[in-house]
């Protein structure tokens, strides 16, 4: 089992364990995890304890959640990783250590250099540059799903089910085998035929699953008004020979006018005593092999069943009042079966129906799809023309009022970018090409000095940095180029950083330093300013660098 240390804020030092499978984290009595600091939201983020992993999801907090410095939507936290909630910093140790006194909480971590542990903005460093005086160090750990460490206890095993269970097991497919390959489509044709391939699939989906609930009621119905009908047949047949069974009068009985009605197979009067027909008189005499009229004689009062899928089959019993015994005495039954066929929508009716409605669903869609292909073609095609406005006119101010996040934050990465070119425009006078030619001489110089180096605009922008830095950073550089520095896990070189630009700024002419302990060793960071012809910075060069005696 898993739990949660608080390694600042009101709460510091405090234990939480977690439990399989989801965890709420925030401000609000239900959840599993309280933090009690102002900054964090009601429901600020779920941190799902699985077998072999431990994915943390933001909850569309107000001041985000950061793992290892870094604003996250979703990501896998592996031991030894900081969370950061608001100003709240978490990591996550085993359970079972949590609870083995004030020692093992503050046992030292053992650490190899890189990125110093994550802390929140302003916290007083201690002498070495690492945590805070009295702020308890991490434990050492593993990795989930790379094995416990030796006298570490594993992972609890994660035994799905539920709806969560389910839910999660459907995303994780989603975003990992459903997905892809529809984002794969506009590969392969064009955006629009995809849109409308999905609209003609919803169309004659919804119209053929349409058509299920519909075919079953009218069923229904049709089944209800045969029996009805069937039931009004036998009762008129009873009426209509009544007099004439009651006087033995056999050979005036008759079914012709029933048997002319529509969808009556049968009519049959059925002598009670012995089951014998009676009328009609082409069959009279003789004794009818059906199960229906069998369970008939059996009833004393009228029914009307399905016979099978296809026939109803309605009685009538005929008789008259007996006054020794003081009940109806039966001596017939009118018999009538019914073929629902009669009532039923043949196929060419229910093809025609099943077109009707395609048609209409068709007509429906491909309205909703122009609505819906022009709500995405609107704001590209207007970001992209003010966006030739702003090449052309030297401005940085595109904009489009679409309440979509993701859009938005293209939007200000653009007029951000703009903001970079008209900058560099203004001080080369060649057009902007100065500011891409600044960044390229940055990263060939960053990739010529041997020892760990980064480049950086004076905007606090990393422009490149090497590989012996990315080490030492603890860090890829897919997640640093373009980046602001403050992106960097180690929040310590962070401060070391800010001020050697601070001090690099006030005297461009000077090589600024700095000291840092990595894994241990103190090593000197190195900041010089590359200026433009005019005496403006362009970019920091800073160098980290062995201490003398080091290595």
């Amino acid at each position: 089992m898993w739990a949660l240390r608080i390694l600042s804020g009101p709460q510091s030092g405090q234990i939480l364990d977690l439990k399989s499978g989801r965890n709420l984290l925030g401000r609000s009595p239900h959840c599993d995890v309280k933090i009690t600091s102002p900054g964090v939201s009601k429901e600020h983020t779920e941190i799902t304890v699985f077998k072999d992993k431990i994915v943390v999801t933001d909850l569309k907090s107000s001041n985000g959640t950061y793992l290892n410095g870094v604003r996250i939507q979703t990501g896998i936290m592996r031991l030894g990783d900081k969370l950061s909630v608001h100003e709240v910093l978490v990591d996550i140790i085993p359970a079972p250590q949590a609870h083995l006194g004030p020692s093992a909480a503050a046992a030292p971590m053992p650490y190899y250099g890189g990125a110093a542990p994550q802390m929140p903005m302003g916290m007083p460093l201690g002498a070495t540059g690492g945590m805070p005086a009295g702020m308890p160090q991490p434990m050492a750990m593993g990795v989930p799903g790379e094995g416990p460490l030796e006298n570490e206890a594993p992972a609890p095993a994660y035994h799905p089910g539920g709806i969560k269970a389910i839910l999660d097991r459907l995303h994780e497919y989603l975003e990992k085998v459903a997905l892809p390959g529809v984002y794969k489509l506009p590969q392969f044709m064009e955006l629009k035929f995809v849109l409308l391939g999905f609209v003609i699939l919803f169309i004659f989906s919804t119209t053929l699953l349409s058509m299920l609930p519909m075919v079953q009621i009218t069923r229904a119905s049709i089944i209800n008004e045969s029996k009805r009908r069937a039931a009004s047949i036998a009762r008129t047949v009873a009426t209509l020979n009544q007099t004439a069974l009651l006087q033995n009068n056999y050979a005036s009985l008759s079914t012709n006018a029933a048997e002319s009605e529509e969808g009556v197979t049968q009519v049959l009067i059925v002598q009670q005593s012995d089951g014998m027909i009676l009328a009609p008189a082409s069959r009279a005499g003789t004794t009818p092999d059906l199960p229906f009229v069998h369970t008939a004689r059996r009833e004393m009062r009228p029914q009307s069943v399905a016979v099978d899928s296809s026939t109803i089959g309605a009685s009538f019993p005929i008789g008259l009042f007996d006054a020794s015994t003081g009940e109806q005495s039966i001596k017939a039954h009118a018999i009538v079966l019914y073929d629902i066929g009669s009532l039923a929508f043949d196929d060419g009716r229910a093809i025609s129906l099943f077109m009707q409605t395609l048609v209409i669903a068709i007509l429906l869609g491909l309205l909703i799809y122009f609505f819906m292909y022009k709500l995405i073609v609107y704001p590209i095609s207007t970001l992209n023309s003010q966006l030739d406005v702003a090449m052309r006119e030297k401005t940085d101010n595109t904009e489009v009022n679409f309440n979509f996040p993701p859009l938005q934050a293209l939007i200000g990465n653009i007029n951000s970018l703009l903001s970079r070119y008209i900058h560099g425009d203004a001080e080369s006078g060649s057009g902007g090409a100065g500011f891409f030619n600044k960044d390229g001489e940055a990263e060939n110089l960053v990739q010529m000095v041997g020892f760990p180096c980064v480049s950086i605009s004076r905007e606090g922008r990393i422009i490149s940095c090497n590989t012996a830095f990315t080490q030492v950073a603890h860090a890829e550089v897919a997640q640093l180029q373009g980046q602001m520095y403050q992106v960097l896990p180690d929040v310590a070189l962070q401060q070391n950083i800010q001020g050697l630009l601070a001090k690099t700024t006030e005297n461009p002419r000077s090589i600024h330093t700095d000291q840092l302990e990595f894994g241990g060793h103190p090593c000197i960071l190195s900041c010089q300013a590359i200026t433009s012809s005019a005496g403006e910075v362009d970019y920091f060069l800073i160098t980290v660098s062995p201490n003398e005696g080091g290595s």
